[in-house]
């Protein structure tokens, strides 16, 4: 009878580990997965609360943050949320954040936002820690908020001033070369046709959004009624990021860059195209298919 009750509770606890919110931890392979670990847990030295740490209130129960079941021997602390970790697990759980990407970081249950300083001192960040992380949260700030980018003529990291301008004068170069050098923001390559022209250069390769917008097929929804003449790719009326619409479900999509929802038809906001034809998910838009676009909107980031 023992060896039956044993082998329920193993199958129960492989159940709860299998089914377990795992969310990012599912791109990861095992490799990767076993790095964020190795680098403290297996060399003995997986990081612990001190009890005596009167700023930190410790809890008893499991740890929300461990979705793989590491079952970390470190107290338990309550996040700003109300959730539980250990160092090891927030730990874990942040980096998989900024591996994927992100720049911020959510709690893995209810997804309220955690300030870095309470992640830095809630992981026990190590000094190597916290130059990866920091590292990685300027990278997706240089990307995403300040426009960041390499001049092809001296490599020196340049912010556009003008984000409505893709003409951008490098002053490192005219510093070091006493030249002006103007690139191109978009194709990063020397500017080339009339200066007066700020929404593409003359560069053939810079043509190529353009090219992809102006011949690319027609789309075919499959729920979507009255539609035809649609391009199947589309320039983001907000950000400007080539976008292909999947075929199924409305026929609104949110941008991966900006995060902005618009019909793919129209090429409005979605909540603008709602307002002027009320619960047209599934059809042809009260001012029709917008036409191709033959230029590309310039992401004005204020």
């Amino acid at each position: 009878m023992l060896p039956v009750v044993v082998a329920v509770l193993i199958g129960l606890l492989f159940i709860v580990c299998l089914f377990a919110p795992k969310k990012l931890y599912n791109t990861l392979t095992p490799e990767k997965r076993f790095n964020d670990t190795s680098n403290n847990a297996a060399t003995g030295q997986e990081k612990r609360y001190d009890p005596k740490d009167s700023t930190l209130v410790f809890v008893d129960g499991d740890d929300d943050m461990d979705f793989e079941c590491n079952d970390f021997k470190s107290l338990k602390a309550k996040m700003s949320c109300g959730h539980t970790v250990t160092p090891m697990s927030l730990t874990i759980w942040c980096r998989k954040q900024l591996d994927q990407g992100e720049g911020r970081f959510v709690c893995g249950v209810c997804d309220a936002e955690w300030p870095y300083e309470e992640v830095r001192k809630m992981a026990l960040l190590t000094p190597e820690e916290i130059k990866h992380f920091e590292k990685e949260m300027f990278a997706y700030a240089a990307k995403n908020y300040f426009d960041v980018k390499s001049c092809p003529g001296c490599k020196s990291a340049v912010v556009r001033t003008d984000l409505n301008d893709l003409r951008v004068n490098c002053t490192v170069c005219k510093a070091k070369q006493n030249k002006t050098f103007i690139f191109c923001w978009r194709c990063l390559r020397e500017w080339k046709g009339p200066a007066a022209s700020s929404d593409r250069c003359g560069n053939e390769v810079c043509q190529g959004p353009l090219k992809i917008l102006r011949t690319c097929p027609d789309i075919r929804f499959e729920i979507v009624r009255g539609v035809t003449g649609c391009p199947s790719t589309r320039a983001c009326p907000t950000c400007g990021l080539l976008v292909e619409h999947n075929r199924t479900k409305c026929k609104n999509i949110t941008c991966s860059r900006c995060k902005v929802e618009f019909c793919f038809v129209c090429l409005k906001l979605t909540e603008e195209c709602l307002k002027l034809k009320r619960n047209s998910w599934f059809e042809l838009c009260s001012t029709g298919v917008a036409p191709r676009q033959t230029s590309i909107p310039v992401w004005n980031r204020k």
